[in-house]
Protein backbone atom coordinates (compact mmCIF):
# COMPACT_ATOMS: atom_id res chain seq x y z
CA UNK A 1 0.00 0.00 0.00
CA UNK A 2 2.44 2.55 0.95
CA UNK A 3 4.80 2.04 -1.78
CA UNK A 4 1.87 2.83 -3.95
CA UNK A 5 1.06 6.19 -2.78
CA UNK A 6 2.44 9.20 -3.95
CA UNK A 7 1.73 10.55 -0.44
CA UNK A 8 2.81 14.66 -0.24
CA UNK A 9 3.33 14.44 -4.48
CA UNK A 10 -0.16 16.07 -5.38
CA UNK A 11 2.00 18.87 -7.25
CA UNK A 12 3.67 16.19 -8.85
CA UNK A 13 0.94 14.82 -10.79
CA UNK A 14 -0.57 16.37 -14.04
CA UNK A 15 -0.86 20.13 -14.14
CA UNK A 16 -4.78 19.65 -14.84
CA UNK A 17 -5.08 17.29 -12.24
CA UNK A 18 -3.56 19.76 -9.29
CA UNK A 19 -4.97 22.92 -11.14
CA UNK A 20 -8.57 20.87 -10.24
CA UNK A 21 -7.88 20.26 -6.93
CA UNK A 22 -7.06 23.20 -6.10
CA UNK A 23 -10.08 25.29 -7.82
CA UNK A 24 -12.09 23.36 -5.26
CA UNK A 25 -9.97 24.03 -2.37
CA UNK A 26 -10.82 27.84 -3.14
CA UNK A 27 -14.41 27.55 -3.33
CA UNK A 28 -14.38 25.54 -0.11
CA UNK A 29 -12.61 27.89 1.72
CA UNK A 30 -14.91 29.60 4.49
CA UNK A 31 -13.10 32.88 4.33
CA UNK A 32 -14.38 36.59 2.96
CA UNK A 33 -12.61 38.44 0.68
CA UNK A 34 -12.49 41.06 3.40
CA UNK A 35 -11.16 38.92 5.55
CA UNK A 36 -8.52 37.78 3.60
CA UNK A 37 -7.59 41.38 2.91
CA UNK A 38 -7.39 42.41 6.20
CA UNK A 39 -5.25 39.17 6.87
CA UNK A 40 -2.53 39.76 3.90
CA UNK A 41 -2.58 43.45 4.09
CA UNK A 42 -1.79 43.19 8.34
CA UNK A 43 1.55 41.27 6.86
CA UNK A 44 2.93 43.94 5.53
CA UNK A 45 5.93 45.60 7.91
CA UNK A 46 5.16 48.92 8.80
CA UNK A 47 9.15 49.84 8.30
CA UNK A 48 8.79 48.99 4.58
CA UNK A 49 5.90 50.83 3.93
CA UNK A 50 7.36 53.86 5.66
CA UNK A 51 10.54 53.80 3.44
CA UNK A 52 11.24 56.67 1.47
CA UNK A 53 11.41 56.77 -2.68
CA UNK A 54 10.34 53.70 -4.68
CA UNK A 55 9.60 50.73 -3.37
CA UNK A 56 11.20 47.05 -5.01
CA UNK A 57 9.00 44.00 -4.56
CA UNK A 58 9.76 40.71 -5.24
CA UNK A 59 6.69 37.74 -5.91
CA UNK A 60 7.76 34.07 -5.76
CA UNK A 61 5.19 32.01 -6.74
CA UNK A 62 2.41 34.56 -7.05
CA UNK A 63 -0.40 32.66 -8.73
CA UNK A 64 -3.29 35.49 -10.15
CA UNK A 65 -2.36 37.69 -8.36
CA UNK A 66 -4.97 38.69 -5.37
CA UNK A 67 -3.37 38.37 -2.39
CA UNK A 68 -0.06 40.32 -4.23
CA UNK A 69 -2.41 42.79 -5.15
CA UNK A 70 -3.13 43.90 -1.47
CA UNK A 71 0.31 43.87 -0.56
CA UNK A 72 0.69 46.30 -3.59
CA UNK A 73 -1.79 48.66 -2.86
CA UNK A 74 -1.07 48.52 0.67
CA UNK A 75 2.64 49.72 -0.38
CA UNK A 76 0.91 52.31 -2.81
CA UNK A 77 -0.52 53.87 0.07
CA UNK A 78 3.07 55.42 1.20
CA UNK A 79 4.92 55.59 -2.16
CA UNK A 80 4.34 57.03 -5.65
CA UNK A 81 5.63 53.78 -7.33
CA UNK A 82 6.44 50.17 -6.71
CA UNK A 83 8.75 48.03 -8.68
CA UNK A 84 7.37 44.64 -8.82
CA UNK A 85 9.06 41.14 -10.37
CA UNK A 86 6.47 38.47 -10.65
CA UNK A 87 8.11 35.10 -10.59
CA UNK A 88 5.39 32.26 -11.61
CA UNK A 89 5.74 28.98 -13.68
CA UNK A 90 2.29 29.10 -14.37
CA UNK A 91 1.18 30.85 -17.70
CA UNK A 92 -2.69 30.47 -17.06
CA UNK A 93 -1.73 32.23 -13.85
CA UNK A 94 0.31 34.85 -15.65
CA UNK A 95 -2.39 35.92 -17.80
CA UNK A 96 -4.60 35.75 -14.93
CA UNK A 97 -2.50 38.33 -13.09
CA UNK A 98 -1.72 40.44 -16.11
CA UNK A 99 -5.62 40.69 -16.92
CA UNK A 100 -6.12 41.58 -13.02
CA UNK A 101 -3.40 44.09 -12.87
CA UNK A 102 -4.77 46.06 -16.31
CA UNK A 103 -8.55 46.02 -14.85
CA UNK A 104 -7.77 47.37 -10.98
CA UNK A 105 -6.54 51.14 -12.36
CA UNK A 106 -5.14 51.62 -8.86
CA UNK A 107 -2.34 49.50 -9.59
CA UNK A 108 -1.69 51.94 -12.14
CA UNK A 109 1.46 52.92 -10.70
CA UNK A 110 2.98 49.33 -10.31
CA UNK A 111 5.68 48.83 -13.10
CA UNK A 112 5.98 44.54 -13.43
CA UNK A 113 7.70 43.13 -14.60
CA UNK A 114 6.79 39.16 -15.22
CA UNK A 115 9.39 36.50 -15.37
CA UNK A 116 7.16 32.41 -16.19
CA UNK A 117 9.75 30.78 -14.27
CA UNK A 118 9.98 28.30 -11.27
CA UNK A 119 11.80 29.59 -7.84
CA UNK A 120 14.56 27.18 -9.40
CA UNK A 121 14.90 28.27 -12.74
CA UNK A 122 14.79 32.08 -11.58
CA UNK A 123 17.53 32.06 -8.92
CA UNK A 124 19.97 30.46 -11.53
CA UNK A 125 19.41 33.58 -13.99
CA UNK A 126 18.80 36.10 -11.30
CA UNK A 127 20.42 39.06 -11.25
CA UNK A 128 22.28 42.14 -8.61
CA UNK A 129 18.55 43.52 -8.34
CA UNK A 130 17.71 44.16 -4.38
CA UNK A 131 14.30 43.94 -2.83
CA UNK A 132 13.02 45.43 0.07
CA UNK A 133 9.73 43.26 0.11
CA UNK A 134 10.23 39.39 -0.96
CA UNK A 135 7.31 37.39 -0.26
CA UNK A 136 6.68 33.80 -1.29
CA UNK A 137 3.30 32.70 0.09
CA UNK A 138 2.75 29.00 0.34
CA UNK A 139 5.49 28.32 -1.99
CA UNK A 140 8.28 26.13 0.06
CA UNK A 141 6.30 23.37 -0.10
CA UNK A 142 7.46 22.91 -3.95
CA UNK A 143 10.39 23.73 -4.16
CA UNK A 144 13.11 21.16 -4.95
CA UNK A 145 15.42 22.51 -2.03
CA UNK A 146 13.87 25.08 0.42
CA UNK A 147 17.70 25.50 1.92
CA UNK A 148 18.92 26.90 -1.27
CA UNK A 149 15.72 28.94 -2.14
CA UNK A 150 16.04 30.83 1.40
CA UNK A 151 19.67 31.21 0.84
CA UNK A 152 19.01 32.66 -2.68
CA UNK A 153 15.56 34.91 -1.02
CA UNK A 154 17.93 36.41 1.68
CA UNK A 155 21.05 37.21 -1.07
CA UNK A 156 18.33 39.48 -2.69
CA UNK A 157 17.50 40.89 0.10
CA UNK A 158 18.09 44.67 0.68
CA UNK A 159 19.27 45.32 4.41
CA UNK A 160 16.29 46.20 6.04
CA UNK A 161 13.88 44.47 4.02
CA UNK A 162 11.53 41.51 4.48
CA UNK A 163 10.94 38.12 3.76
CA UNK A 164 7.30 37.34 4.55
CA UNK A 165 6.84 33.51 4.28
CA UNK A 166 3.24 32.25 4.64
CA UNK A 167 3.06 28.21 5.59
CA UNK A 168 1.15 25.74 7.08
CA UNK A 169 1.35 25.04 10.56
CA UNK A 170 2.06 21.46 11.98
CA UNK A 171 0.16 22.55 14.71
CA UNK A 172 -3.09 22.90 12.94
CA UNK A 173 -5.78 20.08 12.52
CA UNK A 174 -4.84 19.50 8.73
CA UNK A 175 -1.30 19.52 9.53
CA UNK A 176 -1.49 17.18 11.98
CA UNK A 177 -3.45 15.19 10.11
CA UNK A 178 -0.95 15.05 7.41
CA UNK A 179 1.85 13.96 9.72
CA UNK A 180 -0.31 11.32 10.96
CA UNK A 181 -0.69 10.07 7.19
CA UNK A 182 3.16 10.39 6.99
CA UNK A 183 2.95 8.56 10.26
CA UNK A 184 1.44 5.65 9.04
CA UNK A 185 2.12 5.40 5.34
CA UNK A 186 5.48 7.55 4.06
CA UNK A 187 8.35 6.43 3.34
CA UNK A 188 11.41 8.19 2.92
CA UNK A 189 12.07 11.39 3.92
CA UNK A 190 9.15 13.51 4.49
CA UNK A 191 10.45 17.05 3.88
CA UNK A 192 11.31 15.69 0.02
CA UNK A 193 7.92 15.75 -0.66
CA UNK A 194 5.20 18.78 -0.13
CA UNK A 195 4.54 17.80 3.39
CA UNK A 196 6.62 20.15 4.85
CA UNK A 197 5.34 22.85 7.19
CA UNK A 198 6.20 26.34 8.88
CA UNK A 199 8.19 24.55 11.68
CA UNK A 200 10.34 22.81 9.01
CA UNK A 201 10.99 26.47 7.31
CA UNK A 202 11.67 27.93 10.92
CA UNK A 203 14.32 24.75 11.53
CA UNK A 204 15.71 25.50 8.17
CA UNK A 205 16.10 29.72 8.77
CA UNK A 206 17.92 28.40 12.33
CA UNK A 207 20.58 26.77 10.68
CA UNK A 208 21.09 29.46 7.94
CA UNK A 209 21.69 31.51 10.76
CA UNK A 210 19.14 34.07 9.91
CA UNK A 211 16.63 35.77 12.46
CA UNK A 212 13.27 35.32 12.31
CA UNK A 213 9.64 36.34 13.60
CA UNK A 214 6.38 34.85 13.86
CA UNK A 215 3.30 36.63 12.97
CA UNK A 216 -0.01 35.84 14.53
CA UNK A 217 -1.09 32.13 14.06
CA UNK A 218 -4.23 32.55 11.43
CA UNK A 219 -6.89 29.94 11.32
CA UNK A 220 -8.22 28.89 7.69
CA UNK A 221 -11.37 26.63 7.65
CA UNK A 222 -12.54 24.20 4.73
CA UNK A 223 -15.76 23.40 4.35
CA UNK A 224 -15.08 19.78 3.48
CA UNK A 225 -18.76 18.60 3.48
CA UNK A 226 -18.42 17.03 0.34
CA UNK A 227 -15.56 14.78 0.66
CA UNK A 228 -17.80 12.38 2.91
CA UNK A 229 -20.55 11.89 -0.14
CA UNK A 230 -19.57 9.02 -2.21
CA UNK A 231 -19.15 9.38 -5.83
CA UNK A 232 -19.32 13.23 -5.15
CA UNK A 233 -16.60 14.76 -7.74
CA UNK A 234 -15.25 17.58 -5.85
CA UNK A 235 -15.26 15.55 -3.05
CA UNK A 236 -12.57 13.63 -4.38
CA UNK A 237 -10.62 16.36 -5.37
CA UNK A 238 -10.83 18.40 -2.47
CA UNK A 239 -9.14 15.50 -0.45
CA UNK A 240 -6.85 14.54 -3.00
CA UNK A 241 -5.41 18.62 -2.08
CA UNK A 242 -6.13 17.88 1.91
CA UNK A 243 -4.32 15.24 1.85
CA UNK A 244 -1.79 16.45 -0.78
CA UNK A 245 -2.19 13.06 -2.69
CA UNK A 246 -3.21 12.08 -5.73
CA UNK A 247 -6.13 9.89 -6.12
CA UNK A 248 -6.40 9.48 -2.40
CA UNK A 249 -10.23 8.91 -2.90
CA UNK A 250 -9.53 5.66 -4.77
CA UNK A 251 -7.27 4.32 -2.08
CA UNK A 252 -8.89 2.72 0.75
CA UNK A 253 -6.70 2.90 3.32
CA UNK A 254 -5.68 6.77 2.97
CA UNK A 255 -9.43 7.66 2.57
CA UNK A 256 -10.73 5.78 5.48
CA UNK A 257 -7.72 7.16 7.68
CA UNK A 258 -8.40 10.59 6.41
CA UNK A 259 -11.79 10.79 6.58
CA UNK A 260 -11.93 9.00 10.18
CA UNK A 261 -9.51 12.41 11.14
CA UNK A 262 -11.71 14.94 9.61
CA UNK A 263 -14.57 13.48 11.11
CA UNK A 264 -13.12 13.25 14.91
CA UNK A 265 -11.35 16.50 14.51
CA UNK A 266 -14.32 18.74 12.46
CA UNK A 267 -17.27 21.05 13.46
CA UNK A 268 -20.26 20.36 12.28
CA UNK A 269 -22.02 23.85 11.72
CA UNK A 270 -25.63 23.71 10.28
CA UNK A 271 -25.76 21.56 7.42
CA UNK A 272 -21.45 21.66 6.97
CA UNK A 273 -18.79 19.90 7.79
CA UNK A 274 -15.88 22.24 8.83
CA UNK A 275 -11.82 21.45 9.10
CA UNK A 276 -9.08 23.83 9.87
CA UNK A 277 -6.02 24.50 8.88
CA UNK A 278 -3.69 27.08 11.16
CA UNK A 279 -1.23 29.02 9.08
CA UNK A 280 1.75 31.29 10.40
CA UNK A 281 3.59 34.10 8.70
CA UNK A 282 7.29 33.83 9.39
CA UNK A 283 8.43 37.43 8.89
CA UNK A 284 12.64 37.96 7.74
CA UNK A 285 14.16 40.94 8.30
CA UNK A 286 17.61 41.83 7.42
CA UNK A 287 19.94 43.79 9.17
CA UNK A 288 22.94 43.96 7.63
CA UNK A 289 24.63 40.34 7.04
CA UNK A 290 23.46 37.16 8.23
CA UNK A 291 24.72 36.19 11.93
CA UNK A 292 27.62 33.36 11.95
Amino acid sequence: MAGMLKLGRLNNDTPAHYAATFRVFLTSLELTEEKARQFVGSKVPDSVLCESGAVRVLGIGSGQGESDRVILKRLLQHHDSVYNRVVEPSETMIKKYKALAREDTSLGAVKFDWRQQTAEEYFQTKDDTKFHLIHASHVLYYVEDPVATLRNMWEQLADGGYILLPMESEKGDIGKMKLKMWEDFGQGDRLTTALRFSGDIKGYLDALGISYICENAYVVSLNVTECFKENSESGALLLDFITHTPNASNMPEIRSMALEYIRRNSSVIGDKTIFQSTEETIVVLKKGAKKE
